[in-house]
């Protein structure tokens, strides 16, 4: 159900579903907020957040410059001011990059106070410790600790490869890698289609 789950209008997933759930939840002025969101796959937020942008990374490409009128961004070197938005957005992203702990820390970096982070990574039940399964040194090479695994890309060859999987330590580690409070959201709701695996939302709100 985690991806074939679909919404017969938007083709929205659960995870996609249960992310706009927690924002009226949580932030039920996010419509009128400053939100960015990296590497969506769906213009769900776009469509109803007039206050809306959004970034994909392309490795040959400078932060903060465009390619094809999209925006290129690393959440690992955001090139967005301190203090600058009200919501950051990211939708199985985390997974992807090599140093999370720099990225969470970016993007708390730009959140105004009283902002948060609202996102979604697969964090797996039967894995007690979060492994590193690739990393890359300073030349760009890298190295595979475990076999090679890919998900969907929304930009390039369509591959994204899985540098971390995270296990039941991710919010004590995520907590600490950015010095504050990671929620963590269960929910399912037949209603209105959220009930899947890996579809916790989690949030992360800068105090100051």
């Amino acid at each position: 159900m985690r991806d074939e789950y679909l919404c017969d209008r938007c083709e929205s997933i659960p995870r996609q579903r249960h992310l706009v759930r927690i924002l009226d939840t949580l932030f039920p002025q996010w419509r009128e907020s400053v939100m960015h969101e990296s590497s969506p796959s769906l213009p769900i937020l776009a469509n109803q957040c007039p206050g809306y942008t959004y970034s994909h990374y392309f490795p040959d490409v400078q932060p903060g410059s465009k390619k094809n009128g999209v925006r290129c961004e690393s959440i690992e070197g955001l090139t967005f001011a301190d203090n600058s938005l009200d919501l950051f957005v990211t939708q199985d992203v985390l997974e992807h990059v090599f140093h999370p702990d720099v990225a969470l820390r970016e993007i708390h970096r730009v959140l105004k106070v009283g902002g948060a982070h609202v996102f979604t990574a697969p964090k797996h039940e039967s894995l007690a410790v979060t492994q590193c399964r690739a990393t890359i040194a300073g030349d760009g090479t890298v190295t595979h600790v475990l076999p090679e695994q890919y998900h969907g890309n929304p930009v390039g060859d369509g591959k994204a490869l899985v540098t971390w999987d995270y296990g039941s330590d991710f919010e004590r580690m995520a907590s600490e890698w950015v010095g504050a409070t990671v929620s963590t959201y269960h929910t399912v709701d037949r209603s209105q289609a959220i009930d899947a695996a890996f579809n916790e939302v989690f949030v992360i709100v800068k105090y100051h």
